[in-house]
C-alpha cells in the first residue's frame, strides 16, 4: 500500500508489496544460508567476529570478503542485495548507512540525518529516509523523497552525504509531530553548540513551503534541555498554560551552586524526569530532593512512558520518599503552581509523585544561600 506524501515523497508501509528488482541491484549472494547454528559450532573460532567485516555489505562486497559459505551464513539480509553481520543491531544507524551505500547519489535526511548528527530520541524501528535526485520505485520500510536540494545544504559525515543540520532541523519540522519535531531539534542543539544560533538566524526571516512549522519548533525549542523525558514534560506544561517551566536555573544549595533539570523559579517547583541528569555532588540523590524541599521547594518526580510509543524504565534515582506523615507536609501558597503542575503531569505520566515543601523549615531562605549546610 503506498501512502502518499506532501514532499512528493512515496512511502511503501511494512505491509506493503515491492517485491520488484529495482535497475542496478545486485542479485542475492549464492548460497547464504540462514540460521545455521550448527555450521557455527563446527567452524569453532575460525569465524570469529573480529575476523569477518561488518556490514552493511553489498552482495559483491560479501562474496569477495567472506568467500567461505559457512562464514557468509553468518550475515543476515537487510533487503534485497544488502546484508549486516549476524551480531550487529539492526536499527535505524544500520538501515540508513545501507541506504545511503544503495544511493550513492542519494542525500540522507530527515530522522537519519538526525541520527548521524547526534539525535537519539529517533525509534530504532524508524524507516530510513533519504533525498534522491529522481523518482525511483518506492521499497518497503525506506523514505524516498524528492524535490528542491540546494548543494549549501547538503555535507558529509563519515564518507555519507548527509543535510547539514540546519536542514535536518527544517525538515523534522516538516515531518515530525510538533513535539517529536522539538525533541529531535533539543537533541541536535545539545550535540552542536552552533546550531542554535543557526536556528535563531533562520527562523526570525523563514521562507518556502514548511516555514511556519519551522518558525514555530525553533522558538519552541530549548537548547538547555537534559533529556527527552524533561522536554515533553516542559511541552505538556507549556500546551496547558502552567508556570514558566524551563531548563538551566540555578540556585544555592549550602556551598554548592546547582543546576536545575527542569524548574520554574517563581514559583519554586522542579520537575525530575526519567533520564534527567541532576547534580548530587556524589550524594544521594533523594538528599538533594530534601535540601530543595527544606528550601521551600514543590518536588515533582515523573515516571513512566516518556515518548507516545512507549514506557521508558524510570530514572535510577527515581525512588519512592520516605514516608513524612501528614504534619511534616504543606501545600505551597499563593497559587499552588507546583500542585497544579503535578495534575498536568500525571494526567499524562499518571504514576507522577508531587512533594511538597516541609513545614518545619520555612520558605524564608528559598534558594538556600543563607543555609551554612554543605548538604
Amino acid at each position: 500500500m503506498e501512502i502518499p506524501d506532501s514532499s512528493r515523497a512515496r512511502v511503501l508501509d511494512a505491509g506493503g508489496r515491492g517485491a520488484e528488482t529495482v535497475a542496478g541491484d545486485p542479485p542475492p549472494p549464492g548460497r547464504i544460508r540462514r540460521g545455521a547454528q550448527g555450521a557455527q559450532g563446527a567452524q569453532g573460532t575460525r569465524g570469529a567476529w573480529g575476523a569477518l567485516p561488518p556490514g552493511p555489505l553489498t552482495t559483491a562486497e560479501l562474496a569477495v570478503a567472506v568467500p567461505d559459505p559457512a562464514d557468509r551464513a553468518r550475515y543476515r539480509r537487510i533487503w534485497h542485495g544488502m546484508y549486516r553481520r549476524e551480531d550487529q543491531r539492526d536499527d535505524l544507524r544500520m538501515r540508513s548507512v545501507a541506504l545511503a551505500r544503495t544511493w550513492p547519489g542519494g542525500v540522507l535526511r530527515g530522522r537519519s540525518a538526525a541520527l548521524l548528527w547526534g539525535d537519539d530520541s529517533a525509534p530504532a524501528d524508524a524507516p530510513p529516509e533519504i533525498w534522491l535526485p529522481s523518482t525511483r520505485r518506492s521499497r518497503p520500510g525506506r523514505v524516498y523523497r524528492y524535490g528542491s536540494m540546494p548543494p549549501s545544504a547538503v555535507t558529509e559525515i563519515d564518507g555519507l552525504r548527509v543535510t547539514t543540520p540546519l536542514r535536518t532541523c527544517r525538515d523534522l519540522a516538516g515531518d515530525l509531530s510538533f513535539e517529536d519535531a522539538v525533541v529531535a531539534v533539543e537533541r541536535l542543539c545539545g550535540m552542536l553548540p552552533e546550531l542554535p544560533g543557526q536556528l535563531s538566524g533562520a527562523a526570525g526571516h523563514p521562507a518556502g513551503r514548511g516555514a511556519r512549522a519551522f518558525r514555530e519548533v525553533a522558538g519552541a525549542a530549548d537548547p538547555l534541555s537534559g533529556s527527552v523525558a524533561s522536554t515533553r514534560a516542559r511541552l505538556e506544561l507549556a500546551a496547558a498554560g502552567c508556570g514558566t517551566f524551563g531548563h538551566g536555573h540555578t540556585v544555592r544549595l549550602g556551598h554548592f551552586t546547582v543546576e536545575l533539570p527542569l524548574a520554574d523559579p517563581f514559583d519554586r517547583c522542579v520537575v525530575f524526569t526519567p533520564g534527567g541528569r541532576a547534580p548530587s555532588f556524589g550524594r544521594p540523590a533523594e538528599r538533594y530532593r530534601e535540601h530543595l524541599r527544606r528550601a521551600g521547594w514543590t518536588v515533582i518526580v515523573v515516571r513512566g512512558p516518556v515518548s507516545p510509543e512507549g514506557a521508558a524504565a524510570p530514572a535510577p534515582s527515581a525512588v519512592p520518599a520516605p514516608f513524612a506523615g501528614p504534619a511534616a507536609l504543606t501545600p505551597p501558597g499563593g497559587r499552588g503552581e507546583g500542585h497544579r503542575a503535578a495534575a498536568v503531569l500525571r494526567s499524562r505520566w499518571p504514576s507522577t509523585e508531587v512533594r511538597s515543601p516541609l513545614r518545619e523549615d520555612g520558605a524564608v531562605d528559598p534558594h538556600g544561600m543563607w543555609s551554612g549546610s554543605p548538604w
